[in-house]
């Protein structure tokens, strides 16, 4: 379970809180203090040793935070906390480099998150572009992927509403405090979120304003959370592109892209990385049960890419602790693996009465579970 305010390290809390210190700030000064303790104890000649520069404003940032207040504000708001190394600090965000000092949420993780997919797309999009976010996020959603995005206007409010309307999960991150929703009218989309039991997130405190030189980090952390980000009406040099190329540069995730119009600028973005060969080109959802299952992270021993050797149609290794229960698709393909000396999607698809997109998500799921169905093609 989250943290509540009268569980939280006071310090540590004030060293995540203090602006001008970042993930890797903050890893630096406690890398070279050993705790935020000391980190929050240094002189200013101390932190220039380690900060290199704005190590004067930064110790004057340290002196002003008042965490007591923020203890209050998060009562107040009912917001909770996780630091790296929770057992619900959620295991994808394990391979960010480096990790966030802390996150603020409402709502909580669950295991089921190890299973998400970035939705992201233009704040101004076009009917066409709300349409594919409804159709690719709800049917993700139905095959049980948590789709993560960042809250605004069009493709990632179409994302989560879509989510929501497919009674699955779905994970707001913020470049703001999750207490002031940001944009406003989105205020009550969130408190649908938390209460279909989802969660809203972020780097930063309870009220914090969403400014634009933040939304690069929680751009990261929507990438660094997601197994693959599909883009979505992406325009040039748009936040959305941005959280494309962290998955692939940073995280080493599949990056996938919808096509638009030939000429609409609204999917400039898309075309792009689809030219440049880090956008897997999809048209529907089984080339994104694809892209998925073709992924080659390894995150935590829970998520893993094996080299298909040996002859045997099923094999089962040992998967990380809290493994999910299996959804009914999942069990009916499992079952038809069992019985067949060798697979194709077609066949499985017979033996099923499930489709195949149904399928190859199923095959994706298990996979990353830690049951690996062999010769899949």
């Amino acid at each position: 379970m989250p943290r509540t305010p009268q569980n939280i390290p006071h310090d540590h809390w004030k060293l995540a809180m203090t602006r001008g210190i970042g993930p890797i700030e903050g890893r630096n000064l406690l890398e070279a203090f050993g705790s935020a303790t000391n980190a929050l104890a240094a002189s200013v000649t101390e932190l220039e040793e380690v900060l290199r520069r704005g190590a004067d404003e930064v110790r004057r940032n340290m002196d002003a935070v008042n965490v007591q207040r923020e203890f209050e504000e998060m009562d107040r708001e009912s917001v909770c906390g996780i630091l790296p190394g929770d057992s619900d600090w959620p295991e994808l965000l394990k391979t960010a480099t480096p990790e966030p000092l802390a996150l603020w949420v409402r709502g909580a993780f669950q295991e089921a998150d190890r299973f998400s997919v970035a939705v992201v797309g233009s704040r101004i999009c076009t009917a066409y572009g709300m349409e594919q976010a409804d159709r690719f996020a709800g049917w993700l959603a139905e095959q049980g992927f948590t789709i993560v995005s960042g809250g605004a206007r069009g493709i990632d409010a179409a994302a989560h509403r879509s989510a929501l309307r497919h009674h699955g999960r779905t994970v707001v991150v913020l470049a703001g405090g999750v207490g002031r929703a940001y944009p406003p009218e989105h205020a009550p989309l969130f408190d649908s979120v938390v209460a279909a039991g989802g969660v809203l997130c972020s780097e930063f405190p309870t009220y914090h304003p969403s400014e634009g030189g933040l939304f690069p980090r929680r751009n990261r952390i929507i990438s660094a959370l997601s197994l693959g980000t599909l883009l979505i009406e992406a325009r040039l040099n748009s936040g959305a592109l941005i959280t494309g190329r962290l998955a692939a540069e940073s995280h080493g995730r599949e990056v996938m892209a919808v096509p638009g119009r030939v000429d609409s600028p609204s999917s400039e973005g898309c075309h792009r990385a689809i030219r440049e060969g880090w956008a897997a080109l999809v048209t529907n959802v089984a080339d994104v049960s694809q892209q998925l299952r073709s992924s080659s992270m390894l995150v935590a021993g829970a998520i893993a890419a094996r080299k298909n050797t040996g002859a045997d149609v099923l094999h089962e290794v040992k998967p990380a602790a809290g493994v999910l229960k299996l959804t009914p698709a999942m069990e009916q393909v499992l079952a038809a693996a069992r019985s067949m000396r060798s697979i194709d999607y077609d066949e499985l698809s017979q033996k099923t009465n499930l489709g195949i997109a149904e399928v190859m998500a199923a095959v994706t799921r298990l996979e990353l579970s830690g049951i690996r169905l062999r010769n899949c093609i």
